[in-house]
């Protein structure tokens, strides 16, 4: 019996060691394969890599910042949504060549351009700094056209009522402003004897709308001209507000708190966190807790304290009394209008040159419901009437100068000074 290791287990049989048998052959990666794994290598991977730097970028830059700087959060993940888009939109394209058996083919894919979006943080009063270079102006109706294009993205559909073949006042020119957080367009028309200014403004975010008064506190004695404090808020485009240390009616709110109501018969417009206007009218807020308990339920900023409402939602209002003002008779007039989200006109009708003729409210309103506004609320008119862009006064206000008053509305850039 041929010998047997001692822990060989029963029934092995020993015999002579077989053979390896060598590995199949690899299958060969087919082209599709190999033009998926040149995709992530080329593609897919650098543009991982270059949105995370991105990334932390904006991080590291925006640390340490003042807080009269805009914070841009969102912004930076937009950046990373586009990536993860553009990445996507190729890796489909490819899967789908595959699954058919085609030859995979990279095509171009257009990317929108990443916007950072901006916005002033809360309890900032001075706005940052206008960008001289976004300022200009022009009468060129195909340049004007351009730059209704350019602004396309921050406008998100909504029509202008600014048109760039409008008939303007003799000699004067459009003025303009555009960034990335905000347009702007200023100019003048004549109606019926009348030169009405509009200044059409859109805004990115609601912080961008925006209250100031006089001393920068509520009940300061100071006054002063709308170009000063337009000027001392970095204001693109300011109008006179409702000169509320003058008269003692309406519901006064300033920075979600109401500071002073006489309700009986004055309209107040509100302006919410949102840049939306509200509406009260007399007799239907009539105590602090009133007005406060209306501020708390729409999320109210601030008010404007004049009338009348001229429009609401729509519906164009006609009244044949007010105890506020002079409306039967021919009066320089303001305006606030409301277009659509964060989409605003201010406006006023003033004398100017061999036009000098000055509206009732009834005829005002023609012209300011004609704007297509939602809403529409009358400011301070007569002297007050001012409108400001760029430091400068565009309107020609009664007696041809301001006169100081104690607050204003404007409209800011939210892009950090130097960005």
């Amino acid at each position: 019996m041929a010998y047997q290791p001692k822990y060989a287990r029963k029934g092995n049989a020993v015999g002579p060691i077989p053979e390896r048998k060598a590995p199949p052959p690899r299958k060969k990666r087919s082209a599709g394969v190999w033009a998926l794994l040149i995709l992530l290598g080329m593609v897919v991977v650098p543009a991982s890599c270059w949105a995370t730097g991105t990334l932390l970028y904006r991080m590291s830059t925006t640390l340490g910042r003042p807080r009269l700087t805009a914070p841009a959060k969102t912004g930076d993940q937009d950046i990373g949504a586009a990536a993860e888009n553009y990445i996507c939109q190729y890796v489909q394209a490819m899967e789908t060549a595959l699954q058919s058996g085609e030859k995979p083919e990279i095509a171009e894919v257009e990317v929108e351009p990443v916007r950072k979006r901006y916005w002033i943080e809360d309890g900032v009063q001075v706005a940052p700094e206008p960008n001289p270079d976004c300022y200009g102006q022009s009468t060129d109706p195909a340049v004007l056209s351009q730059l209704l294009e350019d602004a396309a993205w921050l406008l998100e559909d909504q029509p202008t009522y600014f048109r760039p073949d409008a008939e303007l006042y003799e000699d004067s020119t459009v003025q303009y402003y555009l960034d990335d957080s905000i347009f702007a367009f200023t100019w003048k028309e004549v109606h019926e004897g009348s030169v009405y200014t509009f200044s059409e403004i859109k805004v990115s975010h609601p912080s961008q709308f925006r209250r100031h008064l006089a001393g920068g506190e509520y009940g300061s004695e100071m006054q002063y001209l709308t170009t000063e404090m337009a000027a001392s808020v970095n204001a693109v485009v300011a109008s006179a507000g409702d000169f509320y240390r003058f008269r003692d009616f309406g519901a006064v709110v300033y920075e979600g708190v109401a500071r002073r109501v006489e309700g009986t018969y004055a309209e107040t417009c509100y302006i919410d966190t949102n840049g939306d206007m509200h509406f009260t009218y007399g007799g239907e807020v009539l105590t602090v807790e009133d007005v406060q308990k209306f501020v708390d339920e729409n999320d109210i900023s601030f008010s404007l304290a004049f009338g009348p409402v001229l429009v609401d939602n729509y519906e164009v209002k006609n009244p044949t009394w007010y105890g506020v003002g002079e409306i039967n008779e021919g009066y320089a007039r303001a305006a606030l209008c409301q277009m659509g989200p964060l989409h605003y006109i201010v406006v006023t009708a003033n004398t100017q040159g061999p036009y000098q003729e000055i509206p009732t409210v009834k005829l005002f309103t023609k012209y300011v419901a004609a704007t297509g506004c939602q809403n529409a609320y009358c400011l301070d008119g007569g002297q007050t009437a001012t409108i400001v862009m760029n430091d400068e006064l565009v309107n020609r206000p009664v007696y041809g100068q301001q006169r100081k008053i104690s607050d204003i509305i404007y409209f800011a850039t939210a892009v950090p000074e130097g960005g």
